[in-house]
């Protein structure tokens, strides 16, 4: 409900602690489970509907057969699943069969009414929709999914629940005009509980007096028993409401509270209620939506009454008063300082200036004499308003109140305030300060909050660099130094950069590079720099990037390798909606777009550039790109090192491309005797230990996923002549000693020694002997003496050790 531009990180930002992972799988794990439920539905209700179709064309004019569907409370919960994943859409198509369904089933009943009730008797009379459904009930038992869905004989005809969760996720997707049809949609439905009413008043079953009672509280409650009337709750309330305070529409907004309160039938002076809303108590979520239309509309005056309106519940309504919380005064100041939509009406006089933030700091107060306590969503709305009004200084002075409450919450514990809890969302109010720094022009001081507050044990996320970045770049001179250091930082904690982010780095990157091919210096802060090139393998210390390297590719350098994730790093955060593969596709794409913009500038990339490239490529297993780049490498004629051969090899292992990390691996090997060109700068790739286990990773990651027997006998082989080029062959002297002593890599090679002796054909009795050779040498090492982990291995690879152990006693 409440929200500004840094509002969508702060749940990512909830816990400066890393969560639980068990929890974080096991949420990973339920998410995955509903969407599957929810695609088992939107399957079965497809194939009603057509089965639906397909018997009303046959017995058009006759009973409708025995037909089951998935009952209502499924289809709202698949609703809701498609909605929270962002496949709006979906989830829209999947209530349109509902109302398809509950509309065809209506019709092949004689155009009556159709209701839940009727298909049962239906049903009930049926000896042979009975059988239908007892089989369906039994194949449901016995299917593979094991899937909770329960298939009834009614259609699902939507309800309330279907109409006010397909509102919310409108509205939550910023959709508030659907959210607005679907409202308007739900009010003409037949058995909307005004048209009952309405049908009722016209047939004479009711007179008006007992109309007026009926709509009464008792009324609602007899209303609400019956489960195919439509009478709006207190949430549906709050939904619509919401969707009027998305577009800031405050005054119908204020409508439908008033419709709640019941103002209509108050006799005393005609205000503006809502159509269709029936009297209903409203609650504190109510009030704070109200609020935060008005913010919208930039109407503090008319937030300002929701307090009084708060007070004057209990009077109205005979209960309990709501009391405002957190969110409610966190909504009044954000209100502050805005500027009305209604610019052609006089300002409201308990609005205050437009540069004024005393109002913010008043409702700070007042909060606090309440006895609430502010968190840091409170303080960032307060720093935003000083930024508003271009008070720097009493944005700094915000941070400071925030700073004093922290420390005295935590006075009885005297730990380092790196190690003291943060508030709730307080990386916001950071975020908020060195926004407010960054558009005031100083820097300086932007700089020091943004290497501050991680001393205060608050990590900046997403939204602070991208704010930070912003007025680095748009200072005078730009920061390029400073900005690639909250690049490099977003690197390291694994934050990939927003679409304004990136399209302003895009735009900055070209700038500089206009600027060098114009021989344009800036003294300040340097534009040409060393910069020395960090590897995928962190324990490398070899630099690789020519010290004359400008500052131009270096920004797009650190611009692609931010925008793909590392998957050595942790990153904790709110599943992404839709289906998405960890957004490989579009992030491939982005990363490509880079580094064709830098062409496009004229600038010549460097073998850092193309590194980003294959790791980009790596991570989403694209062996064609990866291909194409090590082309693009050799026509410009420059130097792989390691970080090309080890990211091509990691696009092998995840494309599980065995092939083309041995094309790989033997060209980086011998590349100086396959080039034609005999210089000096052109060498040989001589691989480490971990370059060996890379490889040998790719082995075991084809062999896992292959089902066919004598595929499975290559790989074997593969890395049995993997071991006997490293240790008989010598081809590479500098690791055998430390291959033989890696437990992991020798259980890899015992159980592809075993595995092969043991299924092997008899043609090929030389290469059997061998390997059974090969899998008593690997026994007798003293590094697989005594007990195995499990962690290092699974059972099978220890039963092969056995094995081979068993044949080295008997030899």
């Amino acid at each position: 409900m409440f929200g500004d531009k840094y509002g969508h990180e702060y749940d990512n930002n909830r816990s400066q602690q890393a969560p639980d992972m068990n929890a974080t799988e096991r949420g990973q794990r339920v998410t995955k489970l509903k969407m599957e439920e929810a695609k088992l539905v939107e399957k079965q209700i497809h194939i009603s509907l057509r089965n639906v179709k397909r018997n009303n064309r046959k017995k058009r004019g006759n009973a409708p057969t025995a037909e089951l569907f998935p009952s209502v409370r499924h289809c709202n919960a698949a609703l809701a699943t498609f909605g929270d994943a962002g496949d709006f859409k979906r989830a829209l198509k999947l209530f349109m069969q509902m109302r398809k369904v509950a509309a065809t089933m209506r019709m092949s009943k004689g155009g009556s009414v159709f209701s839940s009730s009727d298909s049962r008797n239906f049903a009930e009379n049926d000896s042979e929709m009975k059988r239908h459904v007892a089989e369906t009930f039994e194949n449901s038992k016995n299917s593979v999914h094991k899937s909770s869905i329960d298939l009834v004989s009614s259609p699902p005809k939507p309800n309330l629940v279907t109409y006010s969760t397909m509102m919310s996720r409108a509205v939550s997707l910023g959709k508030p005009r659907v959210a607005l049809r679907l409202w308007n949609l739900m009010r003409n439905q037949p058995n909307f509980y005004v048209n009952v009413l309405s049908r009722k008043l016209r047939a004479g079953r009711i007179i008006c007096d007992d109309a007026e009672q009926l709509v009464g509280r008792a009324g609602l409650q007899a209303l609400e028993e019956d489960e195919t009337i439509i009478v709006p709750d207190v949430i549906c309330c709050n939904t619509l409401m919401n969707a009027y305070a998305k577009l800031g529409d405050n005054v119908m907004a204020r409508s439908v509270l008033n419709s709640m309160l019941g103002a209509n039938s108050d006799g005393g002076d005609s205000v503006l209620c809502h159509e269709g809303i029936p009297r209903t108590t409203p609650t504190v979520v109510t009030y704070n939506t109200l609020a935060d239309a008005c913010k919208v509309a930039g109407e503090l005056g008319e937030a300002l009454e929701v307090l009084q309106l708060m007070k004057d519940h209990a009077s109205k309504t005979g209960q309990k008063p709501v009391v405002p919380d957190a969110m409610t005064y966190t909504i009044l100041i954000s209100t502050c300082a805005r500027k009305s939509k209604q610019q052609q009406q006089s300002r409201d006089i308990r609005s205050g200036g437009e540069r004024d933030p005393d109002m913010a700091f008043s409702l700070l107060d007042r909060m606090i004499f309440d006895g609430i306590k502010p968190n840091g969503v409170t303080y960032c709305a307060l720093i935003d308003v000083c930024s508003r009004c271009r008070r720097v200084d009493l944005a700094l002075n915000g941070l400071r109140i925030m700073l004093k409450q922290r420390s005295g919450a935590n006075t009885t514990n005297a730990l380092p305030r790196n190690q003291q809890r943060p508030l709730p969302n307080e990386v916001g109010a950071w975020t908020a300060a060195i926004n407010a720094c960054g558009k005031s022009g100083r820097t300086d001081t932007a700089l020091r909050l943004f290497r501050t507050m991680q001393s205060f044990g608050v990590k900046p996320n997403a939204v602070t660099c991208g704010c930070l970045s912003d007025c680095l770049l748009k200072s005078e001179p730009m920061r390029i130094a400073e900005t690639l250091e909250v690049l490099r930082y977003m690197k390291s904690e694994g934050l990939v950069p927003s679409e304004v982010m990136y399209t302003s780095l895009m735009d900055t990157a070209t700038k500089v590079a206009v600027m060098e091919n114009a021989n344009l210096r800036v003294t300040k802060d340097g534009l040409h720099v060393q910069v020395v090139e960090k590897t995928a393998d962190s324990s490398s210390t070899e630099k690789e990037i020519n010290p004359n390297t400008t500052k131009a590719i270096v920004l797009y350098t650190e611009l692609m390798r931010c925008l793909i994730q590392d998957e050595t790093i942790r990153v904790y955060e709110k599943i992404p909606r839709g289906e998405r593969n960890d957004g490989h596709p579009n992030m491939l794409l982005k990363v490509f777009l880079v580094f064709q913009e830098m062409k496009n500038s004229g600038l010549k990339p460097d073998i850092a550039c193309y590194n980003s490239l294959l790791r980009a490529c790596a991570k989403a297993g694209d062996i064609e790109l990866a291909q194409d780049v090590l082309r693009r490498i050799e026509d410009d004629g420059l130097q792989p090192n390691r970080a090309t051969w080890r990211e091509a090899i990691k696009a092998a292992k995840n494309a599980k491309r065995s092939d083309f990390a041995d094309e790989v691996w033997n060209t980086g090997t011998t590349y100086r005797e396959k080039r034609s060109s005999n210089s000096r700068d052109v060498s040989n790739w001589t691989p480490n230990m971990a370059d060996v286990e890379l490889l040998m990773s790719v082995y075991v990651a084809e062999t896992k996923s292959l089902s066919d027997h004598k595929k499975r006998i290559l790989l074997h082989q593969k890395i049995i002549q993997l071991y006997e080029d490293i240790v008989h062959k010598r081809k590479i002297n500098n690791i055998i000693d430390e291959f033989l002593e890696n437990q992991k890599l020798m259980l890899i090679a015992v159980r592809a020694c075993v595995s092969f002796v043991t299924s092997a054909s008899k043609d090929l009795k030389e290469e059997t002997q061998r390997a059974k050779d090969i899998a008593c040498e690997i026994a007798g090492l003293e590094c697989l003496q005594g007990k195995i982990s499990s962690s290092v291995c699974d059972v099978k690879t220890i039963k092969a050790l056995q094995l081979a152990q068993t044949w080295l006693y008997a030899f």
